[in-house]
């Protein structure tokens, strides 16, 4: 894998498929959305779950997650800041992740404090794949 579309395609699509089957979440890849000249860009991918107004953004990078945790804070921001839809409003937390593919890192930006806060914890495909499951499952279908 040399480069982040082939971690994309190869690698994270994998496990957004089998979360697609688990949640029935609609799956957007390369969407496009844009606030101002300045907040603007394309979400690798971004689920969404109608019936309880929850979505997810993944952000794919060939190496460098601190590169990604900045680009992800940007995408949720502008996510915060898009007034394309009244239903992203019943959602008070934005969850996100990146990932390289084997290495998953996850973030949430609250959207009542304006806070956002990283994830301590990374977690490493395929040995910690039910865990990230779990948690992609839990973004999109529990309660944040």
């Amino acid at each position: 894998m040399t480069n982040e579309l082939a971690r994309r395609e190869i690698l994270i699509s994998r496990v957004v498929t089998e979360l697609i089957h688990y949640t029935q979440a609609e799956l957007r890849i390369e969407y496009s959305l844009k606030v101002s000249n300045w907040l603007q860009g394309n979400l690798d991918y971004l689920l969404r779950v109608k019936s309880g107004n929850k979505l997810l953004v993944i952000e794919a990078k060939y190496e460098d997650l601190t590169r990604g945790f900045t680009q992800l804070v940007a995408e949720l921001v502008a996510l915060y800041q898009w007034s394309g839809s009244t239903t992203l409003d019943q959602q008070p937390i934005f969850i996100g992740v990146v990932s390289t593919g084997t290495i998953w890192q996850f973030g949430r930006l609250d959207r009542n404090t304006k806070h956002f806060e990283q994830g301590i914890n990374s977690y490493r495909v395929p040995e910690d794949l039910e865990q990230v499951m779990r948690i992609l499952v839990a973004a999109l279908k529990g309660n944040n």
